[in-house]
């Protein structure tokens, strides 16, 4: 039996934590494209709010203070590749 109790995160919680996310650069694109920087900030940002770090300003700097600054919105070119070869589009 664990000794660690669960915490139960609210809807507004998720929205404000996939804001912080958004905001550093975090979109989908890049989640798609680079899953496990996605994934590690994800868990940070986690870790952090379940010890008590509730302030979205907070989030963002700790998020910067580990892995520098916002990554850029722009999708990499390998992404865009494969959406286009999807969606059937031509690939530039």
């Amino acid at each position: 039996m664990s000794s660690e109790f669960g915490y139960v995160l609210h809807s507004r919680d998720l929205t404000m934590l996939q804001s912080v996310l958004d905001a550093a650069g975090y979109s989908t694109a890049s989640s798609v494209a680079h899953p496990e920087r996605y994934n590690v900030a994800a868990k940070l940002l986690f870790e952090r709010f379940q010890h008590g770090m509730t302030s979205a300003d907070d989030l963002s700097r700790e998020l910067e203070r580990h892995f520098g600054g916002a990554i850029s919105a722009i999708s990499p070119p390998s992404f865009e590749r494969t959406r286009a070869s999807i969606q059937g589009r031509p690939v530039r």
